[in-house]
């Protein structure tokens, strides 16, 4: 056994793991949690988060695990490095590991007297560490957080679980097929698929399934998704527009309650996966190559972009509607798992 191998013993003390900024990222680490309250089932495991994030996070208290808010981020109290680092300091960490590749983060860790600080190498933090690995950049998300419980811990698992949300109850119509549609707006650059296209798609979808769309989004998508849904109105395909109405713990609700989502790469496409939703993702030019990020539950279709446009915001929505819309009828009819 390696000297740099964390045994149970060494660990006297709550567990802080720093999560990712941003939603989809944040639930890709939970088959790693998982990884960690397995090893130390009598530990407190605090999961430090942006404070937006803390309504999805809850839906994982199956999880066994604490939430706190990362006030370096928070608006109406605010704190900064230092200060929250004494905060971080009065909870006598053991250990913390780091699912965020900054540097901030590792020297928040430092500044907080945590001993045990672990996470990859790279953007210059590697001293802060005192377990650094190298980070593999061919490895899906999952497995980059995997690895980091896995490894310092001499390899002790050889598969992880996929990770799971467990959402609340919602009252929407039952006896009516839903199908949640999640395009993002100009906000979201390459990623954005067009609404005219996204009409187009749906309304063929219509002739084909009966079921009821659910327009998602966040405030700054209000907007296009008021277009989408006044456009769809005029075309008789029952629509109801939910963008910008529910806070980030409803979306999670919302999505669960779906027989089917179709949604560009994004959160809502994680979160449709966790809650073990069929969703068909529209795959053109992310923030992360598709491979490393895409989510690994069967019950997922990804249509991706035939495109050989030189223009990055043309290549998604190369996608044709009548393509979206035959994928989503296979999608429709794939045996459950």
């Amino acid at each position: 056994m390696s000297s740099k191998t964390i045994t149970q013993d060494k660990v006297h003390g709550p567990i802080l793991v720093v999560l990712p900024k941003f939603i989809g990222d944040a639930i890709n680490t939970l088959p790693a949690i998982a990884m960690l309250r397995s090893l130390y089932p009598e530990h407190s495991i605090h999961l430090l988060a942006r404070p937006y994030m803390l309504e999805v996070l809850e839906r994982a208290e199956h999880y066994n695990i604490e939430l706190i808010a990362d006030n370096r981020y928070c608006k109406e109290h605010k704190q900064g490095m230092f200060s929250f680092a004494r905060t971080l300091r009065k909870t006598k960490y053991a250990m913390a590991v780091l699912f965020r590749g900054s540097i901030r983060e590792a020297l928040l860790a430092k500044l907080a007297h945590i001993p045990l600080i672990v996470g990859y190498a790279q953007n210059g933090r590697k001293p802060l560490l005192s377990h650094a690995l190298k980070l593999n950049e061919c490895h899906h998300y999952i497995h980059r957080y995997c690895r980091l419980v896995n490894d310092v811990h001499n390899r002790p698992f050889s598969h992880f679980d996929l990770p799971s949300l467990s959402p609340r109850t919602i009252a929407l119509p039952r006896h009516v097929h839903k199908t949640a549609v999640y395009v993002g707006g100009k906000n979201k650059g390459t990623r954005h698929y067009d609404v005219a296209k996204s009409v187009d798609a749906l309304t063929c979808i219509a002739k084909s399934a009966e079921t009821h769309f659910y327009i998602l989004g966040d405030p700054s998508e209000s907007e296009d998704a008021v277009r989408l849904s006044q456009a769809l109105t005029e075309n008789k395909v029952p629509a109801t527009n939910l963008a910008g109405k529910t806070t980030l713990g409803e979306l999670v609700d919302t999505i669960a309650a779906m027989d089917i989502m179709i949604s560009i790469d994004s959160g809502p496409m994680h979160i449709a996966a966790a809650c073990n939703v069929p969703c068909l993702a529209l795959v053109g030019l992310g923030t992360s190559p598709w491979s490393i990020v895409r989510p690994l539950q069967n019950n997922l279709i990804a249509l991706e972009s035939p495109s050989t446009s030189m223009i990055e915001h043309e290549i998604i929505n190369d996608i044709s509607p009548e393509m979206i819309a035959r994928q989503y009828i296979a999608l429709l009819e794939k045996p459950k798992s």
